[in-house]
């Protein structure tokens, strides 16, 4: 009875250290991991709000609902770090080697990684589809708010000030008041610049950031840019300019396909498609229509000329339709939603190419398991930017084309478990 229940705890044992391994190295993954993302794009979301004077505790809560849209990335390559650096120490420490000589499979010393991988698959998913819609939509309203509550931005008194392509200077500023102020801004072909000794800043539309600035005595200088002799001067009582400042929002608090849900996302394919049927119904009834047009111009009785005529009328209308129409806001939901499930599944395959690490005896295992879980993620990453760079040039549905990453990674790691498992008989 004992030596049955021996081998039991043994196993029980193994898959406990290799799971504490295994959840140790991805800890300080995800840390790293996350001060990479933090550094360069949260550091920078946050310097492009342009907001002055808010409090540490707001900053804070800006920053905390601006995290999900990183976290869908970092959980699947904190997964390939954890799992490469915890395989490479037990290799090159001979531990894999120790526990196979007991009679036990490679595949029981996967198990752990395994499950908790796909516990990370849907804590992933969870982040993807609840957590990051959820908090994208908090955090607009909360960025609104506090822009209609302090709505000159980040504008120094004294010092030029550029938004966008508006360049704002003033010699004082306060609250909403800007005095002795300059601006330029451009208008099309033509560079305007405005002078006025006081101007008062409003928000009007908080959910598209435009702005209303009321001048006081303003004078304006039109000058065109293709030629330079051409200008036009003007000076009035009062004056009221609208700015657009929703491109220096950050995308986050878009209502893009980016931050819906994936239900909200089905519906609004199913909605799309259902225009895309109708619109290439039209082409094709059109098409039909052009080439019945110049096949009845050939066999009319018409004189040659006249005949030639309707046919080069016809001709040319069928080829100005050109190409059939895309759907691409269609296109654009398919690939949010493919994303969003594909990343959550990532970190299980992922998980599954670094598995091939414990048939390698490597010196330094876990240094060697980090500096290859960053080349996979480095090129998992490019992979993912080049599969939505192309989701409007291809003309098959994106879904594939959207879970292509993840199937080439799913492809390298069963042809690598093939390779050992051959090296090994």
């Amino acid at each position: 009875m004992e030596d049955s229940v021996q081998p039991v705890l043994s196993v029980s044992l193994i898959d406990r250290y290799i799971a504490k391994e295994f959840l140790k190295n991805f800890a300080v993954s995800f840390l790293f991991f996350f001060s990479v993302f933090f550094v360069n794009s949260i550091l920078l979301l946050v310097q492009r709000i342009l907001i002055k004077n808010i409090t540490l505790s707001v900053m804070a809560e800006m920053v905390l609902l601006s995290m999900p849209q990183f976290l869908i990335y970092i959980f699947p390559f904190a997964t390939l770090s954890g799992s490469s650096m915890a395989l490479g120490d037990l290799s090159s420490q001979n531990e894999i080697l120790a526990i196979t000589s007991c009679g036990i499979s490679r595949m029981r010393i996967y198990r752990p990684i395994v499950i908790l991988s796909i516990v990370i698959c849907l804590i992933t998913f969870y982040f993807a589809d609840v957590v990051h819609p959820y908090s994208s939509l908090r955090y607009r309203d909360r960025l609104s708010y506090l822009m209609s509550e302090m709505p000159t931005f980040e504008i120094e008194s004294g010092r030029m000030n550029t938004i966008g392509d508006v360049v704002l200077y003033s010699q004082s500023a306060g609250g909403n008041e800007l005095n002795n102020l300059v601006m330029m801004t451009k208008n099309g072909e033509n560079n305007q610049v405005i002078a006025s000794s006081k101007g008062t800043l409003e928000l009007i539309d908080p959910v598209n950031y435009a702005y209303s600035l009321k001048l006081d005595s303003p004078e304006i200088l039109l000058t065109d840019r293709s030629d330079i002799d051409s200008f036009g001067l003007a000076r009035g009582d009062s004056a009221s300019i609208y700015l657009d400042f929703s491109n220096q929002i950050p995308s986050l608090t878009s209502n893009s396909p980016v931050n819906l849900t994936s239900r909200e996302l089905v519906l609004a394919i199913e909605k799309r498609d259902k225009i895309e049927r109708e619109d290439r119904d039209y082409y094709y009834t059109r098409r039909e229509n052009y080439l019945f047009d110049a096949a009845e111009s050939l066999y009319s009785g018409k004189d040659y000329a006249r005949r030639k005529r309707d046919l080069d009328n016809a001709i040319f209308s069928f080829e100005a339709m050109g190409d059939k129409p895309m759907n691409f806001y269609g296109q654009y939901y398919k690939a949010e939603l493919t994303k969003k499930f594909m990343l959550s599944l990532s970190s299980l395959i992922l998980a599954l190419v670094t598995l091939p690490l414990s048939n390698l005896r490597l010196k330094y295992g876990k240094l060697a398991g980090f500096a290859l879980s960053l080349f996979v993620a480095v090129a998992f990453w490019y992979m993912i930017f080049i599969s939505q760079l192309f989701i409007f040039d291809i003309p098959f549905e994106p879904y594939l084309l959207m879970s292509s990453p993840d199937i080439i990674i799913l492809i390298l790691a069963i042809s690598l478990f093939i390779y050992f498992r051959k090296a090994r008989r």
